[in-house]
């Protein structure tokens, strides 16, 4: 790639902009571990618990979950959505934003949105109070698709989410659909 092409979507994520023959040839490549910013705190486990409604004593009670199998209080999957650093909005004295490091946005393709499709999670190992988490990626798969929102690619990521161990704790799959906005046959947009 030459040039580096970056468009930024009005929610604030940038993406890489490059041609489907530039994307593909990113199929298979793994990110190396990345430190996620915010260690798993009682915080992030009660926020998460919280917003799901999920009344697990294993979340909320150190009592309780000291008596179980577990020894201490552990945190739901999802917890891991809230060790990540969200670079949407920054104040403008901050400077313009970073370009995002997931491989949905970095993979150089000409979509500039994003529209989850599928996703599969895997727990192999709880994440508990205080730990790091290390998250890498590898993009499975990219496949050329047009649906009513738009003409794009179907972008398969596998992401793993190691505690400061190197134990496997979290696998996922995500398949969203990266298209530009506005080449969909029949699709209006809103407002």
């Amino acid at each position: 790639m030459a040039e580096e092409n970056l468009e930024q979507d009005p929610a604030g994520y940038v993406y890489r902009i490059g041609t489907e023959a530039e994307g593909l040839t990113w199929i298979g490549r793994e990110s190396e571990p990345v430190e996620q910013p915010y260690p798993v705190d009682i915080e992030h486990i009660e926020h998460f618990a919280e917003g799901i409604q999920d009344p697990n004593p294993l979340y909320w009670s150190e009592d309780f979950a000291r008596q179980t199998r577990w020894g201490g209080r552990i945190a739901p999957w999802g917890v891991i959505v809230l060790t990540g650093e969200h670079r949407v909005w920054r104040p403008a004295w901050m400077g313009k934003p970073e370009e995002t490091t997931t491989f949905f946005m970095s993979v150089p393709l000409p979509g500039n949105r994003l529209l989850a499709t599928d996703y599969e999670i895997e727990c192999y190992a709880p994440l508990r109070p205080g730990d790091r988490v290390f998250k890498s990626e590898q993009i499975m798969s990219i496949v050329p698709k047009t649906f009513r929102v738009g003409v794009g690619h179907q972008v398969t990521v596998k992401a793993s989410f190691r505690n400061q161990t190197g134990q496997l704790c979290i696998a996922d799959s995500r398949t969203v659909f990266r298209y530009r906005f506005g080449t969909g046959v029949g699709y209006a947009a809103a407002g």
